[in-house]
């Protein structure tokens, strides 16, 4: 076989035909792929859901078709007659340490925390991401009171710690770090990420209860400096 000879117009017809099967097969893998990814994600949400909301509560419960509005995304629970159970929130805050930080809140009708779970994040391993577990351990002896509605759900409330927001209420408590005069301690040598967290959970209440999304953004900070 005669060698082609090498000049301009030869090697743009070699990576034209290079560019052409990469795309093919790229467009091929995705095809192959996008179904099973779309199904992982919905699961990953579907779970997500439960999580926050529900929990290891065993209620009969329906997750109805999620809502958008300005950013947020809005999954309502019910119970099988139709009564509200919660509201699970998606919420990304984009400061976090590494970028954008998306968290899934859950709350049940009168603004307290049922359960968060942290969808994604690019903080460092082993200090910001440990977001996912630190706002949700106990620290100390103290029981934080949780409405009726949600003792029915969950059952008694594991004793909360100062960096424990499960049983708070973003519209009751301070819902940022106690530094700067909030009611929960950032997570150790992770204040920023502890900050975007903060700001992420206060934004889902509000975006939630009817604010708008600048109050969503400053009502926690506005909270502390009115507290001193």
């Amino acid at each position: 076989m005669k060698k082609l000879e090498s000049n301009i117009f030869n090697m743009a017809v070699v990576l034209t035909v290079i560019s052409i099967v990469s795309a093919g097969l790229l467009a091929l893998v995705n095809g192959v792929t996008s179904g099973p990814i779309a199904e992982i994600n919905g699961k990953t949400v579907s779970d997500g859901v439960k999580n926050v909301v529900i929990g290891d509560g065993n209620v009969d419960f329906m997750v109805l078709p999620p809502q958008e509005k300005n950013g947020f995304v809005f999954h309502k629970v019910t119970d099988a007659s139709g009564n509200i159970l919660g509201t699970a929130v998606e919420s990304t805050d984009p400061n976090g340490f590494g970028g954008n930080l998306k968290i899934m809140v859950g709350f049940d009708p009168e603004g307290e925390i049922l359960g968060y779970q942290v969808l994604e994040h690019s903080e460092t391993p082993g200090l910001g991401a440990q977001a996912d577990a630190w706002f949700r351990q106990a620290s100390g002896g103290e029981v934080r009171e949780q409405s009726a509605f949600a003792n029915v759900v969950l059952g008694a409330p594991a004793k909360a710690g100062n960096h424990n927001i499960i049983g708070m209420n973003p519209g009751d408590d301070l819902m940022w770090v106690s530094k700067e005069g909030g009611d929960v301690d950032a997570i150790t040598a992770s204040t920023i990420t502890s900050k975007a967290f903060m700001r992420a959970v206060n934004a889902a209440y509000k975006s939630l209860f009817g604010y708008s999304a600048a109050d969503a953004v400053s009502s926690a900070s506005a909270q502390t400096k009115n507290k001193k």
